[in-house]
């Protein structure tokens, strides 16, 4: 068989992908006003046909921040599973992304709930006079869902 000038490419999976830009403006004051419990939360977007929101939690333990992805919608078929990547980094005063202060991983869904980093990072980093300005924190999410979670056993 002659091979053709160019192969023909199909993805066996498809992904939807949002990057979004939260600005954390009084981060002094969601420290302050969380107590090591709360927790703010993000207007809900849609992303893959489904409706997520980040939650940011400022205070966690006394020692982390916490960003966490909430999938709010309800899945669309019964034994239905979501696969997702969420990614999040700070972002510095020069409008860049920071590569030692991103974290990526992957989650599957079988139902609404919350899943994400728990121990993002620690208020030492984020005080960190590089990514706090005029006491605004930035945090780059990306969220990539799976179009086609489709498995056969």
């Amino acid at each position: 068989m002659a091979a053709s000038p160019t192969p023909d490419r199909m993805s066996l999976t498809a992904a939807a992908t949002r990057e979004i830009i939260f600005d954390v403006e009084g981060y002094s004051a969601t420290k302050l006003m969380s107590a090591g419990r709360g927790h703010f939360e993000s207007d809900k977007f849609t992303v893959g046909g489904y409706d997520w929101a980040v939650r940011y939690y400022p205070d966690r333990g006394g020692v982390y921040v916490a960003v966490t992805l909430v999938l709010l919608s309800e899945l669309k078929d019964a034994g239905l599973k979501v696969g997702v990547r969420f990614a999040c980094a700070l972002q510095d005063r020069h409008g860049e992304v920071s590569p030692d202060r991103c974290m990526m991983a992957s989650h599957v869904f079988s139902r609404s709930g919350e899943w994400g980093f728990w121990n993002y990072t620690t208020h030492d980093v984020v005080e960190d006079p590089d990514f706090i300005v005029g006491d605004c924190l930035t945090l780059v999410c990306a969220i990539s869902v799976l179009r086609k979670p489709v498995l056969s056993y």
